[in-house]
C-alpha cells in the first residue's frame, strides 16, 4: 500500500493475551518501523475484548483504518517443503490437492491450501506448500471481520517468524539456521540450510509454561499478557532458575532432536546457528537454553528495533519489546 507515495504496510500480532502491531515504510532493503504499538487482551472478554485490542493497537500505531497482514498458526497448520516435475505455475496446486495425501497435506474438503515456486529447473520445481485447517482460516478471518479490519494478506505464522529471520539473521552458505520464537502458549521452532527443506515445529511450550511455573515456585512473575516488569534476581541459581528448569529443559530437548533429524535427513554438513526471539522476560533465559544445548555460545537475540531504522517509539518499553515485535515485523516484509 502507498501512501504519499510511500511503501506502507502493517503487520498484525494477535497473540494469545497481546495485540501487536508494526509498520513499516520503504523497500525490504531499506525499511523503517515508523508505527509500533502492544496492548494486551482482557482476560475473559473472548474475541469482544481481542477486537479492542486490536482497534487500540493499531490506533496507537497509527495505522487505524489500514489494510494488515495477519497470521493463522498452530501445530494443525502444515508447512510443507516439496520437490515437484517441472510443473507450470497454474498446475501447481492442482497436483497437490491430487496427491495431498502423499504430501501430509489436508484435502480440500477440510482444508485451504496455498503454495509458492520457490525455485524451478528443466527437471524439477521446489515449492513451499501450507495446508491449513478451514476452521482455523475461517475463526481469524470473523475475528479480523468483528473488529472492522481490512486484511491486506493472510500468512502463516511460522513462515512471518522465519522471514524476519531471514532478513535479520541473513542465512550464510553452511550455515544451519536454528531459530526459536518464544510464544505466549507455544514456541516454534524453525531450521533451514541451503541444502535443506525449511521444517517447521510447533513446541508445547511457552511464556505461560514459564509463568506457571514461577508463580507454584512463589516467585514474582512477570505478567505472560503484557509484563512490564521482569524477576530482579539476576543469579543462575535460586528460585527463577529451578523454577523454569524443567520447561527450558523440555525446550532444549525438542531442539536437539529435532536438529539431529534434521541433519540425518538433509545436511550433515552445515554448522548450525541458533537465534531466539519472543518472550525473554527472565533474566538468563538466554544462558540456561544455552547451558542445557551446551553451546559455546549463547543464542543470538533477533531484534527488529536494532536491525533497522526506528522513526517511531516502541510500543513497550521492557527491553524484550524488540524481540516480541518478530512476528509482527516478518508480517509487515511480505507485504513491502
Amino acid at each position: 500500500m502507498k501512501i504519499f507515495g510511500r511503501q506502507r504496510a502493517v503487520g498484525l500480532d494477535i497473540g494469545a493475551g497481546v495485540v501487536r502491531a508494526l509498520v513499516l515504510e520503504g523497500t525490504p532493503g531499506k525499511a523503517r518501523i515508523t508505527g509500533t504499538a502492544g496492548v494486551s487482551i482482557a482476560a475473559g472478554g473472548g474475541g469482544t475484548a481481542t477486537a479492542q485490542a486490536i482497534h487500540a493497537a493499531l490506533a496507537q500505531a497509527h495505522a487505524d483504518g489500514e489494510p494488515v497482514v495477519a497470521a493463522v498458526g498452530g501445530p494443525d497448520v502444515v508447512v510443507r517443503q516439496l520437490t515437484l516435475p517441472p510443473l507450470p505455475t497454474n498446475r501447481v496446486l492442482q497436483a497437490l490437492e491430487l496427491q495431498h495425501r502423499e504430501f501430509g497435506l489436508l484435502p480440500s474438503s477440510e482444508g485451504l491450501l496455498d503454495a509458492q515456486v520457490l525455485r524451478r529447473s528443466k527437471k524439477n520445481c521446489l515449492v513451499l506448500a501450507v495446508s491449513a485447517p478451514k476452521p482455523v482460516v475461517e475463526s481469524r478471518l470473523r475475528l479480523l471481520e468483528q473488529a472492522a479490519v481490512k486484511v491486506r494478506t493472510l500468512e502463516v505464522e511460522a513462515l512471518a517468524v522465519l522471514n524476519a529471520v531471514l532478513h535479520i539473521g541473513r542465512l550464510e552458505p553452511r550455515e544451519l539456521l536454528v531459530a526459536l520464537d518464544l510464544g505466549e502458549e507455544r514456541a516454534v521452532l524453525c531450521l533451514l540450510s541451503k541444502q535443506g527443506p525449511v521444517v517447521v515445529r510447533h513446541l508445547d511450550a511457552g511464556a505461560s509454561a514459564i509463568v506457571e511455573q514461577l508463580r507454584r515456585a512463589g516467585v514474582a512473575v512477570p505478567n505472560a499478557r503484557a509484563p512490564l516488569e521482569t524477576p530482579r534476581e539476576d543469579v543462575d541459581a535460586g528460585p527463577v532458575a529451578e523454577a523454569c528448569r524443567g520447561v527450558v529443559r523440555r525446550i532444549a530437548d525438542e531442539i536437539r532432536m529435532s536438529l539431529a533429524f534434521y541433519r540425518s535427513e538433509y545436511d550433515r554438513e552445515s554448522l548450525p546457528r541458533y537465534l531466539l526471539s519472543g518472550w525473554l522476560r527472565v533474566p538468563r533465559l538466554n544462558r540456561w537454553l544455552t547451558d542445557e544445548l551446551r553451546l559455546e555460545s549463547p543464542f543470538e537475540v533477533i531484534d527488529p528495533f536494532r536491525a533497522v531504522r526506528v522513526t517511531a517509539a516502541q510500543g513497550e518499553t521492557n527491553e524484550s519489546a524488540g524481540p516480541e515485535f518478530v512476528q509482527a515485523f516478518g508480517l509487515a516484509l511480505r507485504a513491502l
